[in-house]
């Protein structure tokens, strides 16, 4: 039986909340999410999309480019866990981390594949991008974070593993890398998953701080203006100082946190998170929920 996905999209202008289009993506799950001015990408089961956001407000929905994850001698087909966008000199670059252990750098614009990223030895759970473009960072079920010259194919630049340091290593929950940033630097990373949640210098690719929390897994980190943003397997969302204080937690209606997104507008900051819960919540000041958006049948 195939399972049809809908994509929703909600048009958020404060104090206007509405669905603007409901419309069908991937004969499947969807795994990750991304969305510029002018597109979104989807990634879902062996498959990216993109859509035009003007294609959309006319409802129009019909994908400008599908790239099909190559399948090798594989009985499965490769999710695609997360994706991340280069615009320098206006051309997009995309980076796509997929469940075959492998990240794609895609041209977005000439719709082509440039080059693969190869050398985790598992499923790929995060990706991210330096401020600089110049170097891609990947984090692993196989318990490594990679660092790239996201300019070229080729082998990682540098590799961490977080478990084999005492101040991240947590045996009990495994060696996983659910997430990782950096900063807008590019000289600090934060991953976790399995270990600790820990900000790294990348120069000298050492430990630097130590975000406690002894029983939470993290899925997903983020940093934002002075502080890093954090979600796991708790109900909260967690706000922490560069010098890891936790600051705040913000309770979320889901008890796993899966994804959030923020909104750096300077007259609208919003703050959204998701996880196990048909519900999404908006923070408008980042210190408390406001509302919840709800997704169930009609």
């Amino acid at each position: 039986m195939l399972l049809h996905i809908h994509l929703v999209v909600i048009i958020l202008q404060l104090p206007i909340i509405m669905v603007a289009l409901q419309f069908l993506t991937h004969a499947g799950p969807i795994y990750s999410l991304l969305s510029t001015k002018q597109l979104i990408i989807s990634g879902g089961v062996g498959e990216l999309k993109l859509w035009k956001w003007s294609d959309l407000k006319r409802r129009e929905a019909k994908s400008l480019w599908t790239f099909f994850i190559p399948q090798g001698e594989s009985l499965t087909k490769p999710e695609i866990n997360s994706m991340v966008l280069s615009e320098k000199e206006n051309e997009g670059i995309l980076y796509a981390g997929c469940g075959d252990n492998k990240v794609y750098c895609l041209d977005i614009e000439k719709r082509t594949l440039l080059f693969v990223l190869e050398g985790h030895s598992d499923y790929i759970h995060c990706v991210d991008l330096g401020h600089s473009n110049q170097e891609c960072v990947t984090g692993s079920e196989d318990g490594s974070v990679r660092v790239w010259d996201s300019r070229k194919g080729g082998n990682a630049v540098h590799v961490l593993e977080p478990h084999k340091h005492q101040i991240a290593n947590r045996p009990e929950f495994g060696k996983w890398i659910g997430c990782l940033a950096l900063d807008s630097s590019d000289d600090w990373l934060v991953c976790g998953g399995g270990p600790h949640l820990c900000v790294w210098h990348l120069r000298s690719l050492a430990p630097s701080t130590q975000l406690l929390k002894p029983q939470v897994t993290s899925n997903v980190v983020a940093f934002h203006e002075d502080m890093i943003i954090s979600g796991g397997s708790e109900p909260f969302v967690s706000h922490w100082s560069l010098d890891g204080k936790l600051q705040t937690e913000v309770p979320t209606s889901a008890s796993n946190v899966f994804c959030l997104g923020i909104n750096s507008s300077p007259t609208q900051q919003v703050l959204a998170t998701g996880g196990s819960s048909y519900k999404i919540d908006l923070c408008t000041d980042f210190r408390y929920k406001d509302f919840s958006l709800c997704f169930c049948d009609p």
